[in-house]
């Protein structure tokens, strides 16, 4: 994996695989290898290069973050590229939307939000404080928050497959020790979307209880050339529930010309 020096001596991480038009996804805060099995492949095997991008944890509040990716994407001297987000990455990917839209020509925005909301208020409070608190939750009991937190309801129906999303967050748990603290904070970006000129899709997942898709859909809605489209059986994390209709939306929107 080869690194990036940004922001005065920060270390940005990224791989690429493939050839062809650029695609910088980025996935703030989330697992370092969550694009690698599943999106990578088939936007390579669909005649794209996949860049993936890991910005550091911990490494302060969303201006800095989005300067840091701001400055990422310009080292890696792609020109204008298609961006991709999941999470707080898309949130990230928003603030390029608005303020550098010489980085980027389509954009995907997954499991996003445009403004904050009670329930996710309080979820960021609640991990801050715990981080706050330096405690450390036994790994079997992080395992099971975050396959609750994260994954549709569908996912826990199939017996077999819960247990190996249970033992791949205990084993995750148990590397990582303390949990991180959250990156950046929410804020209310859909006015200034409504200024974004370029084709972008979002994503969200039906039973996401991270971004309840409305608020992905609200995302949609500020977009000039925005389109929404929900994936479902599947939580926060449906590009590995449903890596097969992610690919598809994903790869189907890139192929599909820009509106004149």
């Amino acid at each position: 994996m080869a690194t990036l020096t940004v922001g005065g001596g920060r270390q940005v991480r990224y791989r690429r695989a493939g050839s062809g038009p650029p695609v910088v996804l980025v996935a703030a805060g989330g697992p370092g290898d969550f694009w690698q099995v599943h999106q990578v492949p088939a936007l390579a095997a669909a005649g794209y290069e996949a860049i993936t991008l890991e910005l550091p944890e911990a490494a302060g509040p969303r201006d800095e973050l989005t300067a840091l990716l701001a400055e990422s994407v310009e080292l890696l001297g792609t020109g204008r590229c298609v961006l991709v987000g999941f999470s707080f990455g898309a949130q990230l990917v928003q603030e390029l939307l608005v303020h550098r839209p010489d980085l980027w020509m389509r954009a995907v925005l997954v499991a996003t939000r445009g403004r904050p909301d009670p329930v996710g208020g309080a979820l960021l409070s609640a991990e801050r404080a715990l981080h706050a608190a330096g405690v450390q939750p036994p790994p079997r009991y992080q395992a099971f928050f975050q396959a609750v937190l994260h994954l549709g309801p569908r996912t826990w129906e199939r017996e077999g497959e819960i247990l190996d999303w249970l033992d791949l967050f205990e084993a995750g748990a148990r590397a990582g020790g303390v949990p991180a603290e959250p990156p950046g904070d929410q804020a209310d970006q859909l006015a200034a979307l409504r200024g974004v000129r370029g084709p972008v899709l979002v994503l969200g997942f039906q039973h996401d209880l991270v971004a309840p898709p409305r608020l992905g859909r609200e995302v949609a809605e500020a977009l000039p050339a925005g389109r929404y489209r929900e994936i479902p059986d599947c939580g926060h994390y449906g590009c590995l529930e449903r890596p097969g209709t992610v690919n598809e939306a994903i790869v189907g929107f890139l192929s599909t010309p820009a509106p004149r």
